[in-house]
């Protein structure tokens, strides 16, 4: 009878290695399988961040260029505030002298 049950427990157990090793496979391929979609993902949102970086590098030097014409149209306006103000004040001058 012992020995009976040592074999019925051992033919049980030489039947589920089979199954349980495949079902191991089976988690390795699914595990496998999220960690390419995962690695996918992040190159995706790697390649959008650099090309966001590249954007608002863009947007930036455009900004530093219009800066830069604003400041030179000032000293352009600066000039001929003084301008005029100088020919306004010879013009006072002239006609006070008349």
């Amino acid at each position: 009878m012992r020995r009976g049950l040592y074999w019925l427990a051992l033919a049980g157990a030489l039947a589920v290695t089979p199954l349980w090793a495949r079902a191991q496979q089976s988690a390795d391929a699914l595990a496998s399988k999220a960690v390419r979609k995962q690695t996918a993902a992040v190159a995706r949102q790697r390649a959008e961040v650099q090309r966001l970086q590249r954007d608002v590098a863009a947007q930036e030097s455009g900004s530093r260029v219009a800066a830069g014409r604003l400041k030179q149209q000032d000293a352009e306006i600066a000039e001929l505030q003084r301008q005029l103000q100088t020919a306004q004040q010879s013009g006072a001058a002239a006609g006070k002298g008349r």
